[in-house]
């Protein structure tokens, strides 16, 4: 939309900032005498030992190779890692944590030694023992009624035949106890309990050699002999066989399979845009997963042809068509509404069916089907647009998602950035998000309303919320939601809102000398207009009436982005970064500073509510001519706070951390800040790691942007002259003219 300017500008690019960081070790604390919890030691001494009795005298509870898991729960205030019981149940061969789950831990033991577990508990000869009993609630075993979360059989729809389910299995750690596991599941698929879906989804791209669900599953065993963790899909027919399913000691999630859907001022009008103007040789490519391309108009721009998941009769590709035509086009279609200008081209990936169309592929078919789809587009885009959901959330609002904790997987491993809309309400959901939004890796997006003007205004009525399990800040980004596409239909959903993300995240990789995901993430959300996350909105939309794009520096402002490695147990510093001197007024710090930093975390493979065993800590610190810090901006508050306040208020364990301030005058007497960072693990014993000493460097991006009180444009120049030969052009050379009649 013309903003009545026309003049041209030559805008000052994004600046690589080449400085190391300064490690400081950190020397940990440990259990003591001050942690017991004394009111409550001798209680809970008589209570889990009552409790382990129970389980041991428990005939219904199925053992694996004589083992057992046992579901242990901490008190709310001992929800910290440090109160993690490592000295109760101390490993060896014989008992150990296995894994963070379901609101607490899994113990691996045998009925044979909880005997011994009891005398540890009653005699707790040492402080570091009392400290885990008088912190440790419940330990129950891990029954059926923990597999279902409480639920009952009566909730689970049996009335179609094509039953799918995610499954996730114990994560035993004994090898014989995974023998048994294996061996129980092959009888149920020998037994047809439990089969994987229809054959004409298994190895779409390799033809006639077609590898059943059946022998691909049995695949999937040994590699559970060899890990211990393994997820899948199957279909169970009738309540009988899942009776037998959930009985058979092997189980330690389920849930059913939701199907994949697609679903004021006109925010375009005059003369369709004409796909044949876009430049085929500098338009970046988005990948999109949806229900594919029959537009003429479009096709050729259609740089790979990939085999379909779903045959043009049942894919869906009125939406396949209306969602490629905002990647290409988005702005010319939209002229009415405040858009920059950009075109794409793309690989049309043909995956979602049309409502109501059985039999669907299983959520194992969709991911094995896009893993190869990687494989062939690697090197081609690094955005993935997925303008697609589950009809309704998952069951387990405190657990991530099967597609997105696997699609968040795909997109770590082939560095890809999924662009995902986070749903559309419904009568049934007013509000919480619908996988695969929940997708760790992913820019989640929701929609937002136009003003009169054609400007960013409110959230969209129509468009889910957040947050996220794990304490993700779910969406990260929004933008309009009512748009004009292809047929010049106008339709309302975040379907539509997500194409205007990926097209501006291709646009950016394109122009980075050295981009990642998670730096192109970090500087969309850099560059919206919100501080505080909004869970309607997230951060905001990346770009505005007269915006520079990401990788450019607006007029009087100035951006280091860069990617850093972090090991666990050491803080970092990057010191000595000049206050720009166009932000120094009579010794005080006026105009605004915002941080951005996006870890590249360590998830747990049973994706509960500890899905995160790595976390990032930041802040900006001014150190003052005596040597006393003060943060700038990031309170790290995460650390002192009580756990439980720390995950809902500060989302403590969100990979995510964004802090902004506008300073209208704070006293400093020296012109230079420094960058803190520190990462923090919990929960490493499902790794078979002894110490956070065992993780290899963790990858962080950073974002920091200057901005002067007054636009002043010299900030740019100031600090390049400052920081000399620690930074340069981030951009990929070229004469960067932008139009600003967009």
């Amino acid at each position: 939309m013309a903003d009545g300017n026309n003049r041209k500008k030559v805008l000052n690019p994004l600046l690589s900032y080449l400085e190391d960081p300064a490690p400081k070790a950190i020397n940990g604390g440990g259990k003591n005498a001050d942690d017991i919890q004394w009111a409550r030691l001798d209680i809970q001494k008589e209570t889990l030992s009552k409790s382990l009795k129970s389980i041991s005298e428990n005939k219904s509870i199925i053992a694996h190779a004589g083992k057992i898991h046992l579901l242990i729960k901490m008190f709310d205030d001992s929800l910290a890692p440090s109160w993690t019981p490592t000295d109760l149940f101390e490993t060896n061969p014989f008992t150990r944590l296995v894994s963070p789950a379901y609101n607490g831990f899994l113990v691996e033991t045998s009925k044979e030694k909880i005997p011994e577990i009891i005398k540890k508990i009653k005699t707790a000869s040492n402080d570091r023992i009392k400290v885990d009993v008088s912190r440790l609630e419940s330990i129950k075993a891990f029954d059926r009624n923990a597999v279902l979360r409480g639920k009952s059989l009566s909730d689970f729809d049996f009335s179609n035949d094509g039953n799918q389910f995610n499954i996730w299995i114990l994560p035993f750690h004994d090898p014989n106890a995974r023998f048994s596991v294996a061996e129980e599941l092959e009888d149920l698929v020998d037994e047809d309990v439990i089969t994987f879906g229809e054959s004409i989804y298994d190895n779409v791209f390799d033809g006639e050699k077609r590898t059943s669900g059946t022998r691909s599953f049995k695949r999937k065993l040994k590699q559970y002999l060899s890990h211990g963790h393994l997820t899948f899909t199957a279909v169970v027919k009738n309540n009988n066989d899942f009776i037998k399913l959930i009985g058979s000691g092997a189980i330690y999630r389920i849930e059913p399979v939701k199907k994949v859907t697609t679903k004021s001022l006109p925010p375009g009008e005059g003369e369709e845009p004409s796909p044949k103007l876009i430049n085929k040789e500098t338009a970046p490519v988005v990948v999109i997963v949806d229900g594919g391309c029959s537009s003429k108009s479009y096709l050729p721009l259609n740089v790979i042809n990939i085999k379909p998941l779903i045959d043009s009769y049942h894919a869906d590709l009125k939406h396949g068509n209306c969602v490629t035509s905002l990647v290409c086009q988005g702005g010319a279609w939209n002229n009415k509404l405040h858009l920059p200008q950009l075109e794409c081209k793309f690989v049309s990936v043909q995956a979602i069916s049309k409502r109501d169309v059985s039999p669907q592929p299983t959520t194992e078919q969709f991911i094995n089907y896009l893993r190869v789809v990687a494989e062939k587009t690697k090197g081609v885009s690094s955005v993935w647009n997925l303008s697609f959901n589950e009809a309704s959330p998952s069951d387990s609002v405190d657990e991530i998602s099967r597609l997105g904790h696997e699609i968040s997987l795909l997109a770590r491993e082939f560095n890809i950035l999924p662009v995902i809309s986070i749903g559309n309400v419904n009568s049934d959901n007013p509000n919480t998000l619908c996988p695969p939004a929940d997708c760790e890796a992913a820019l989640t997006v929701s929609g937002r309303k136009a003003s009169i003007l054609g400007e960013i205004s409110s959230h969209c009525p129509k468009s889910l919320r957040g947050p996220a399990p794990g304490g993700m800040k779910k969406p990260e980004l929004s933008w309009f939601s009512k748009l004009r596409m292809l047929g010049g239909d106008v339709k309302t959903g975040t379907s539509f809102s997500a194409p205007l993300i990926s097209s501006i995240a291709a646009h950016t990789f394109k122009n980075l000398k050295e981009p990642t995901p998670d730096l192109v993430k970090a500087l969309l959300i850099n560059k919206a207009e919100g501080i505080e996350h909004d869970l309607g909105l997230g951060w905001g939309s990346p770009w505005r009436k007269g915006s520079s794009m990401p990788w450019m520096c607006e007029d009087g402002t100035v951006t280091l982005a860069w990617n850093s490695k972090l090991k666990a147990g050491s803080a970092y510093y990057w010191n000595n970064i000049p206050i720009p001197p166009e932000m120094i007024v009579d010794g005080k710090i006026k105009g605004s500073i915002i941080l951005t930093a996006i870890l590249k975390p360590v998830v747990s493979e049973l994706a509960g509510d500890n899905y995160f065993s790595t976390r990032l800590q930041c802040a900006l610190q001014h150190v003052n001519n005596a040597g006393k810090a003060k943060n700038l901006l990031g309170t790290m508050k995460e650390s002192t706070e009580k756990e439980i306040d720390s995950r809902s208020e500060l989302a403590k364990w969100s990979p995510i951390r964004h802090h902004g301030k506008s300073f209208k005058g704070v006293a400093v007497d020296n012109n230079k800040v420094r960058l803190y960072a520190r990462i923090f693990t919990r929960d490493l014993f499902q790794f078979n790691y002894a110490s956070h000493h065992e993780l290899d460097e963790q990858d962080v991006a950073f974002v920091l942007t200057f901005k002067s009180p007054s636009d002043d444009p010299s900030i740019y120049d100031s600090m390049k002259q400052q920081l000399g030969n620690k930074v340069k052009a981030a951009v990929i050379e070229q004469d960067i003219i932008l139009d600003s009649d967009v």
